[in-house]
């Protein structure tokens, strides 16, 4: 998971993230998998936290699949029980005071453990029964500004093919980030966020085979409260393969086809302790899919705790 963009105070994020996904059934169109993972981000995606050290001990993302949807949103399978759960080690984030064109500068590091990962969209498979690691996220480059009714942000991330067997997607992966919340009130309670990954592939590993660029878009609707250290609201995600998989060895099986899909869920951060600088908080996101295409649909659950270490000297 990726702590926002990606590790808000909200909730860390993420984390994340998830295979994007692509379809495997033998008259049907299909398509490989990306690397973010939908919904590990929600409300005030597009800010970046204040300056101080953010550790995620432990976050869990699970996703939930019992269905296959092809390129018309036709069913092509419904009685799948696939499982991905996806566990931090911890995810670490540093939000310095240094300043690069007017914005705050921070990095930060996301190290999974997880039972699988998923390739390509197809029945058949089976959850993952040992958990090991999997591919890290790198972000050495995170920027953030703030004005008096909207915030913005700007990073660039790695992925790393750091993972063993079904834990791997076995390629590397640049991603640049781009996000804004914007607040309705001179207070900053009421809040609307969007942000912006997009995802490009390197050749997998040992293959000629490169799988095409992923944009996910994520953020929220809500309201702060405590303060602004807790927040309440409704978060969404949408995610479409912009470019086709390419290379000589794209399986001749398979036709290629743009997946889509979109999510939308409650979403709820609170502090659950203070002192002096010190803060823990957790996060609770669901996210119920819909709209799929070329893709599988289910549901995802976020449970996120952060322990922030505040620089306010």
């Amino acid at each position: 998971m990726r702590p926002s963009a990606r590790f808000p105070l909200s909730i860390p994020l993420f984390v994340w993230l998830l295979s994007a996904l692509a379809v495997m059934v033998p008259s049907a169109r299909a398509q490989y998998l990306g690397l973010n993972l939908r919904g590990d981000v929600g409300l005030k995606s597009g800010s970046q936290p204040g300056p101080g050290y953010y550790f995620s001990i432990p976050l869990w993302y699970r996703n939930d699949y019992n269905g296959i949807r092809g390129p018309n949103g036709n069913k092509l399978a419904s009685d799948l029980d696939i499982n991905v759960n996806i566990l931090t080690t911890p995810a670490i984030a540093v939000i310095t005071k240094a300043k690069i064109a007017g914005a705050t500068y921070g990095f930060q590091i996301v190290p999974m453990v997880m039972n699988k990962r998923l390739e390509l969209v197809e029945s058949g498979q089976e959850t993952g029964e040992s958990y090991g690691f999997g591919d890290m996220y790198i972000q050495p480059i995170n920027l953030g500004w703030r004005t008096k009714r909207a915030d913005f942000l700007t990073a660039y991330g790695v992925y790393v093919p750091t993972g063993a067997g079904d834990r791997s997607l076995d390629m590397w992966a640049h991603e640049i980030v781009a996000g804004t919340t914007v607040y309705f009130d001179s207070a900053k309670k009421w809040h609307a966020a969007a942000t912006g990954f997009y995802e490009i592939h390197q050749n997998k590993r040992g293959v000629d085979l490169r799988v095409g660029d992923i944009l996910t878009l994520e953020g929220g609707f809500g309201r702060s409260f405590l303060k602004g250290a807790g927040n309440a609201g409704l978060a969404y995600v949408a995610q479409w393969k912009v470019t086709d998989d390419s290379g000589a060895d794209f399986p001749a099986r398979l036709q290629k086809s743009k997946n889509r899909a979109y999510g939308l869920g409650p979403d709820v951060s609170f502090p659950v302790f203070a002192k002096g600088t010190l803060i823990g908080l957790v996060g609770v996101r669901f996210i119920h899919e819909f709209g799929a295409r070329t893709s599988f649909e289910g549901s995802s659950f976020v449970l996120s705790f952060t322990l922030a270490k505040l620089n306010v000297n």
